[in-house]
């Protein structure tokens, strides 16, 4: 990777390993819901303070109460909440998970994904993409693109290139993955419980490269749309 630069934004047009701000974020440029022009930065924290602590428990409550979260009902309590943040905590402490933040230059997380990484010797190409999330608010606003083209520069610095995930059945998170070309392998009918129900979930995988190329034609795409407006929803 370069080196850092500090205050510069990612050349959507022409990228390769983009450039680093001084804070080590990624910066895109893009309209904000206000409709004015703003920042959103992707990083890679390696620990998680308090305040980030915090913005993660409030994005997974935002996130849940208009879609399901793997392994969370609607409502998230607060002591579901503080095992969540001390399980990420020791896993990023231990190396076995990356975390991605998304937020807005103001200081706002408003999206946030994790990255399992398997740490057994003839299983360290795979990584599982897990917890993914995105403030209501910010939905359908080019986030996801920048995250998943974010996501393969970091599975490549870390050596993975199989990407694998779960997601319950018939949901729009589903929807979604399909549409960035993950495939189903594999269907589990009694995946989740909720409220009486079993309910059915897919297991999905791709490349790392060809979520890669896919994510930046993407951008491309975006930036040279007559509009000026970057949407991925």
């Amino acid at each position: 990777m370069s080196a850092p630069i500090a205050n510069m934004s990612i050349p959507l047009a022409d990228m390769g390993t983009p450039p680093r701000a001084k804070d080590d974020c990624a910066r895109y440029d893009l309209e904000l819901p206000s409709g004015k022009s703003g920042q959103i930065l992707y990083a890679w924290p390696p620990h998680i303070g308090a305040p980030l602590a915090a913005q993660i428990i409030e994005l997974m409550r935002d996130t849940s109460a208009s879609s399901p979260v793997v392994g969370f009902a609607e409502t998230i309590s607060d002591s579901q909440a503080a095992a969540y943040i001390e399980e990420l905590a020791v896993s990023l402490n231990k190396g076995k998970c990356r975390l991605l933040t998304i937020s807005v230059d103001t200081g706002e997380l408003v999206g946030l994904c994790t990255v399992r990484r398997n740490l057994n010797p003839n299983n360290r190409h795979i990584g599982d993409l897990a917890k993914g999330m995105i403030s209501q608010a910010w939905r359908g606003r080019f986030l996801l693109n920048a995250a998943f083209y974010e996501i393969a520069l970091q599975c490549e610095r870390d050596a993975i290139e199989l990407l694998t995930l779960d997601v319950r059945a018939n949901t729009p998170a589903q929807d979604i993955w399909m549409r960035y070309g993950f495939r189903i392998y594999g269907t589990l009918e009694d995946y989740a419980r909720s409220q009486g129900q079993r309910l059915a979930g897919h297991f999905m995988a791709q490349t790392v490269s060809d979520l890669k190329a896919r994510a930046l034609k993407t951008l491309r795409v975006h930036r040279q749309a007559p509009s000026g407006r970057m949407d991925d929803l």
